[in-house]
């Protein structure tokens, strides 16, 4: 059965520049990736997030003799 994966966005507070944003890419409920530039709105941070997955996504491929 082939495994599924459930990527979740995450945006918080930057802990180190006030006011300022990050946000990290959840696989499965594991971290998968975190951004290293902080954004000014939690806006920026989501949209950067959403591009950062959809590129993981057209790299991630299940092997083809993988069988569902």
């Amino acid at each position: 059965m082939a495994e599924e994966h459930h990527f979740t966005i995450k945006v918080e507070a930057d802990l180190v520049r006030e006011g300022r944003f990050r946000w990290t890419l959840f696989e499965s409920g594991q971290p998968r990736e975190r951004s290293e530039a902080s954004y000014a709105t939690k806006g920026e941070a989501h949209a950067d997030a959403t591009k950062a997955l959809r590129e993981y996504m057209t790299e991630w491929r299940p092997p083809k003799w993988q069988v569902s």
